[in-house]
């Protein structure tokens, strides 16, 4: 019999994130949201969405969701398919990357079979991540010793679009959910609800008082490749220390420690060759790596 450990999304459609009969393959469904759309993976065509294909080798893919409205953006991103699991990619395509958002949900095995987590990703970072309606969290955030069963949770930023659903924990795995929040469009002023500073106030996290933040302007050095390019960053709708910025990582990694800011609208030297999901950029004399959903090579 098959066993399926079903995640359920908002919106009543069912979307499995699922132990396999067989445990050499790994699986790989993709949901559009009733948008037609291409999939490829590492290049290569695999089905048209929704899908949901069971026998795929384990390993790490870039995954590509190409919408057959050509008014619709593409999605890039890179997935990891573990053997006798089903990795699920919810995704909202719109007419630019800041407007589109979705949710990967993926799972994984705990050294101790006993325990079960969560862990919750989001770009951009510092989204506030509550569980069962518990004390609330800024993602990334791993929340240990989940009961195995439902559970509902929901993801807020101010100016985003939420995300609100519910999953399946099971015992002995960590469920990795990965959020991309949908940037809401703007909306005139008078029918805001309160000034934006104070939801700024309310909602980022606190921060270290000991030492100013390092956050970096456009610099008057920056040098374009070869190519004669330069990374622009682009609004965030992020805010530390009343500047709109966008976060630095070491590596081109959501989990990699925070090297620093950048201020958006500011342009920077490229670090070299991109990554999937990531542009490069010279940041202190180092190699720094930046969201291509809130940066461009121009």
């Amino acid at each position: 019999m098959k066993r399926f450990l079903i995640v359920i999304v908002a919106s009543l459609f069912l979307s499995g994130c699922s132990i396999l009969d067989k445990n050499t393959t790994a699986g790989l469904q993709v949901i559009t949201n009733d948008k037609p759309s291409s999939v490829f993976l590492d290049g290569q065509f695999l089905e048209k969405a929704p899908l949901i294909e069971k026998n795929i080798k384990p390993g790490t893919y870039g995954v590509r969701i190409e919408p057959d409205d050509p008014t619709l953006v593409p999605y890039e991103t890179s997935v990891t398919l573990r053997k006798g699991l089903l990795t699920v990619i919810t995704w909202k395509p719109d007419t630019r990357p800041e407007l589109s958002g979705g949710v990967i949900y993926e799972m994984e095995p705990l050294k101790n079979k006993q325990q079960s987590e969560v862990s919750f990703i989001t770009i951009p970072d510092g989204a506030i991540v509550a569980l069962d309606g518990h004390e609330k969290e800024f993602a990334p955030v791993i929340v240990p010793g989940v009961d195995p069963g439902q559970h509902e949770f929901e993801i807020t930023l101010p100016s985003y679009e939420s995300q609100q659903h519910t999953i399946n924990v099971v015992q002995g795995y960590r469920m990795i959910v990965r959020v991309k929040l949908a940037k809401l469009e703007a909306i005139p002023e008078s029918e805001m609800e309160p000034p934006v500073s104070e939801v700024e106030a309310a909602t980022q996290p606190p921060a270290d008082t000991t030492e100013p933040l390092d956050i970096k302007q456009a610099s008057p050095s920056a040098e374009a490749s070869p190519s004669g390019q330069l990374v622009r960053i682009l609004p965030t709708n992020f805010f530390q220390d009343d500047r709109e910025v966008l976060r630095v990582r070491s590596q081109p990694s959501t989990e990699s420690a925070t090297a620093g800011f950048v201020e958006a609208n500011s342009t920077h030297t490229p670090g070299g060759e991109a990554k999937l999901g990531w542009n490069s950029i010279i940041y202190n004399g180092a190699l720094g790596w930046v969201s291509s959903d809130y940066s461009r090579l121009e």
